[in-house]
């Protein structure tokens, strides 16, 4: 699912960023190449961050055991 229209950027986008070690907003959009545009998506982006680092903790600390 697309987190902005405006940048083309999905939810596996980020997921990918926040996987390269991207754990904010500003790093996630530097990451993508972030253009500004509406803004309408930042609260979106906030959340998919947040749901995204927990998983990626939980699967590092799997593979490490």
């Amino acid at each position: 699912m697309y987190v902005c229209i405006c940048n083309a950027v999905t939810e596996d986008d980020v997921h990918g960023c926040v996987a390269a070690g991207a754990c904010s907003t500003r790093q996630v959009k530097e990451a993508c190449g972030w253009k500004p545009g509406c803004g309408s998506c930042t609260r979106r982006l906030g959340m998919v961050i947040s749901e995204a680092l927990p998983r990626l903790l939980r699967a590092s600390q799997s593979s490490a055991a």
